[in-house]
């Protein structure tokens, strides 16, 4: 009778759990295991809803699920049960199926924590409430060498503390204590102690360095400069051990200017330009100290029985411009040229406009690059030389430091402009200059306004410039992308009159007008430029700019003279 009910039973629950299987509270029996998968999913997420308080030396941390990343595999559940009253034993079979019937098949909601939540969760309260623990490791103090002791720490137990908050997400019980046990440091005094003895060995003596017919003595106190510590693996040993070892960043600072007579710092291959041909100046390789290997060798010789000498070894420093690169540049010839002029006479701007070139002078743009002239030329301040000549600041003239910079500015602007690259950004002065091109000078200022212009070629750029006590020219190197420029600049409009501004001064006599500042009326210009290649149109640009007006100063004579008959005079300046 049994075997008969055994058989019908399992008829009966074909392709679904077996009746009375639950999942923690969740019954599942009779469902498929989607559908359990479902109820268990839903049980879980009222369960896992609720709050976790952890207790651990005398505090406390609320936490939720989903602050440790917990889940519950819902699926992997729903089919555990689904296997239960089918195993491939019979007699086990039978036993799962009268077990189910009678209630006693109950599988356990299991929670999966995510690993790097729950260790973040650790080091707080052991950050809180727990103790870290010491290493062994030597204290370097001049030429004293010292072995500090290992320290034991406290912290969580946290693997028991792991399943007990996993268990308590799943229960009714929602307080864990945590206990605290003793966290022995990785590193104890007997494997910190060969360290110990060879960075007192290292110490004990001077290093000498040879480098062909040179030799150096380096004294103890250097030494002891380089010497650092690290955990390594031993060979042979489960358990970290304390390494003595040069740093190869304190041998390199403190030994390079010692032997910098025998080293060559490398250059990079530059450009030279000359009536508009530019030639490659050769690349020079650099000879500099091999601080790894000095540092292994030197350390085997601070620390052996042998001789405390050892050979400076050096390697070839590529420059980061091989002569190979610049000829793969495709700088080989002259795109675009263009030439301002200027008074010889103001010499701090005259000064200013020089530094400026030589800043310049040199700048390689890569292909798809985006040139900006103020993160080229940086600030421009006292330090680098530039000195006060008058610039247009809100609009009026004052002097300013770097006054001049606009020159170079409108300078870069056309040889820009006449190459047909694309340019990115541009701004026109606030007042007209009657000096730069019609409509297309360019303003530039640290910290405001800035020219920037794009590569659009598939090749770098050099910015060459060149310049003399009146004039300064800059050009643009490269391999020619073929573009034909074409240019219309419209004439002035929306004229705008200038205010007068009248400054009463009693020097010149009454009814006498003295013009200070010439006043320059406001006014537009539009310059379009187009862009061909192969007679193709690639691109048309508009430049449009608006100067305010200059305002007009007068000075207006208030002195009274005799009672002669008086006179209107106006003077120009």
């Amino acid at each position: 009778m049994l075997v008969l009910a055994v058989a019908v039973d399992a008829a009966a629950s074909a392709g679904r759990i077996h009746p009375g299987v639950r999942v923690d509270g969740v019954a599942v029996g009779g469902k498929t295991v989607d559908e359990a998968a479902a109820a268990i999913s839903r049980g879980a997420t009222q369960v896992l809803g609720r709050t976790v308080v952890l207790k651990a030396g005398g505090e406390e941390w609320s936490i939720t699920a989903q602050e440790v990343g917990g889940s519950v595999d819902a699926t992997g559940l729903a089919q555990a049960a689904y296997r239960i009253g089918r195993s491939r034993n019979p007699l086990q079979a039978v036993k799962e199926r009268l077990a189910a019937w009678f209630g006693a098949e109950r599988l356990p909601l299991r929670v999966k924590l995510d690993d790097n939540a729950v260790s973040a969760l650790f080091d707080a309260i052991d950050g809180s409430v727990g103790k870290p623990a010491k290493d062994s490791t030597v204290e370097v103090v001049g030429t004293s060498v010292r072995l500090v002791p290992a320290q034991d720490g406290t912290g969580i137990d946290r693997d028991r503390a792991r399943r007990a908050i996993a268990e308590a997400l799943a229960s009714d019980e929602r307080a864990v204590e945590l206990a605290l046990v003793p966290i022995p440091p990785a590193i104890q005094d007997e494997q910190a102690q060969v360290a110990y003895e060879a960075a007192k060995k290292a110490v004990s003596a001077p290093l000498t360095v040879r480098y062909e017919k040179s030799s150096w003595t380096l004294d103890p106190a250097t030494i002891a400069e380089w010497l650092a510590f690290r955990a390594s693996e031993s060979s042979g040993s489960a358990d970290p051990m304390l390494e003595c070892y040069l740093a190869s960043e304190e041998v390199s600072r403190t030994l390079t200017p010692i032997v910098g007579s025998v080293g060559k710092v490398a250059k990079d291959a530059s450009f030279k330009v000359s009536n508009g041909v530019v030639t490659i100046v050769p690349s020079e390789d650099g000879l500099a100290l091999d601080a790894d290997a000095f540092s292994k060798s030197a350390l085997a010789a601070l620390t052996g029985d042998g001789e405390r000498v050892v050979d400076l070894p050096m390697r070839r420093v590529e420059p980061e411009i091989t002569t190979e690169k610049a000829k793969a540049m495709g700088i080989k010839e002259r795109i675009s040229t263009y030439t301002t002029d200027y008074s010889p006479s103001n010499k701090p701007r005259v000064n200013n406009i020089h530094l400026l070139a030589d800043a310049l002078d040199g700048t390689l743009v890569p292909p798809g690059g985006v040139f900006s002239f103020n993160e080229t030329i940086g600030p421009r301040t006292a330090e680098k030389g530039y000195q006060e000549a008058n610039a247009i600041v809100n609009g009026k003239l004052v002097p300013q430091l770097g006054g001049g910079v606009c020159q170079v500015g409108t300078t870069i602007f056309n040889t820009v402009f006449f190459s047909g690259l694309p340019v990115v950004e541009r701004h026109n002065h606030s007042l007209y200059i009657s000096h730069y091109p019609k409509g297309r000078d360019a303003t530039v200022s640290w910290g405001g306004p800035d020219f920037k212009f794009r590569n659009d070629t598939q090749h770098w750029i050099l910015i060459a410039t060149s310049y003399t006590s009146s004039t300064i020219t800059i050009s643009l190197y490269g391999t020619d992308p073929g573009y034909e420029v074409s240019y219309t600049t419209s004439d002035f409009f929306d004229l705008r009159d200038y205010p007068i501004k009248e400054v009463p001064d009693p020097t010149l006599p009454v009814g006498t007008r003295v013009i200070e500042e010439k006043g320059v009326k406001g006014r537009s210009v539009i310059v379009t430029r187009t862009v061909k290649k192969n007679g193709a149109e690639v691109r048309k640009d508009t430049f449009k700019s608006v100067y305010r007006p200059a305002e007009e100063v007068v000075r207006v004579g208030t002195k009274v003279v005799s009672s002669s008959p008086s006179t209107s005079t106006t003077l120009g300046p």
